[in-house]
């Protein structure tokens, strides 16, 4: 339960304790004597006071249960009995500081001022006519408790109000905040399967790719005894490669960082391998090679083994060219293969063999390194695919 509506029942809790009390010292007032009875005796008052308490209980009891829609009828009618009551004897008349906040709480707003008038009238009129000599004070004074119990009641119902409002915020809020935890946790998840997802795609899955490549061809009865032999060779050193990468990757390191020179080594190492595996292919190196920001030898190496292996997989190419430009303030790696080519705009990936991967992983890491990929290929007339990453130039 809320700090606000233990503070409705403590409200509730003092309001019932002031009535009873108030009750109470009226009944006392007239048992002592010091307090006028008009007609009936003390008899007739101590049973109209019963009745009042027995309501007033009745009336707490039923709101407490959370049937407010019975409250007016319960406020009309223990008005009723005060007024009978204070008729009795003005010992009772202070009982209506407590009827005019419980008059302008539960009844609509014309009924609770027409209420109010009422039991400030019968309160004025009780005390003349017990107390003739009153002066001005047993006029005023009413008025001004009366009327200050209905602005007491009419700004604790304001301010009830701001708190439910508040405490509807806060909840909102609350359930707004689980709700992007919750979207920001599944985003990680989706983010980081995609890293791994290309990860492993790019590192192991890659060499995988050359392996399968290199012993089909190794296993082919068109393959000379020799070649067999050095593709056998080629597919076991590949294969030492990817467990060393795959070690490194399940300690939680991302793949080797290449300099210049080590891309260049790198790219001719990969071009080696694809001619190994069935795919001719050359390396070109144009520009004079400058220092590489962090990451982007790598991926561009991951570029090139992309495309080569699409090439060799997919394209029925029988020629490809690796090209490595630098250039002031970028760097650019173009990897052409003379395949059957396809159209760029209309790509065909599949969810159950993963094709289709490879080019959105190789997007985003280019782009992670702030530079972008395009493919320019049509059905029929090769493919060219092209990266470029932009770097610093030294001072």
């Amino acid at each position: 339960m809320s700090p606000a509506r233990h503070t409705d029942q403590y409200a509730e809790w003092g309001g019932h304790i002031l009535f009873l009390a108030l009750l109470g010292v009226g009944l006392g007032q007239v048992l002592s004597g010091s307090a006028p009875v008009a007609f009936g005796g003390t008899a007739l008052v101590l049973g109209g006071a019963a009745a009042v308490a027995a309501w007033y209980v009745y009336g707490a009891v039923t709101i407490a249960l959370d049937r407010r829609d019975r409250a007016p009828r319960w406020v009309v009618a223990l008005t009723v009995l005060w007024i009978g009551l204070v008729l009795l004897s003005p010992a009772f008349v202070w009982l209506a500081f407590v009827l005019a906040m419980l008059c302008w709480r539960f009844l609509p707003l014309p009924f609770a001022v027409v209420a109010e008038i009422v039991v400030a009238g019968t309160s004025i009129s009780a005390t003349l006519m017990h107390t003739p000599q009153t002066g001005v004070g047993g006029v005023v004074g009413p008025v001004i408790g009366i009327a200050t119990a209905a602005a007491v009641t009419e700004v604790y119902g304001r301010v009830s109000v701001m708190v439910d409002e508040r405490d509807a915020l806060v909840a909102d809020l609350l359930a707004t905040r689980q709700r992007l935890a919750q979207q920001q946790r599944q985003a990680g998840v989706l983010a980081e399967r995609e890293r791994l997802g290309g990860e492993i795609h790019d590192g192991t899955g890659q060499s995988l790719a050359s392996i399968i490549l290199l012993l089909r061809s190794a296993t082919s009865p068109e393959t000379p005894a020799d070649r067999r032999e050095v593709q056998v060779a080629t597919a076991l050193e590949t294969a030492q490669a990817a467990l060393v990468e795959s070690r490194r990757f399940l300690r939680g390191l991302d793949g080797p960082e290449l300099d210049s020179d080590g891309l260049i080594e790198a790219l001719r190492a990969e071009v080696a391998r694809s001619t190994d595996a069935g795919l001719p292919a050359e390396f070109r190196l144009d520009g004079t090679p400058v220092p590489l920001p962090r990451d982007a030898g790598t991926t561009l190496l991951r570029v090139a083994q992309e495309a080569l292996t699409n090439a060799g997989k997919h394209s029925g190419a029988d020629r490809a060219v690796v090209t490595l430009t630098h250039l002031p303030g970028e760097v650019h790696l173009d990897v052409a293969d003379n395949g059957a080519g396809f159209d760029p705009a209309r790509p065909t990936p599949s969810e159950a063999t993963g094709a289709g991967f490879g080019l959105r992983a190789m997007r985003r890491r280019v782009s992670e390194c702030g530079g972008s990929v395009s493919v320019e290929s049509q059905p029929g007339d090769g493919t060219i695919v092209h990266a470029r990453i932009p770097i610093e130039v030294p001072d």
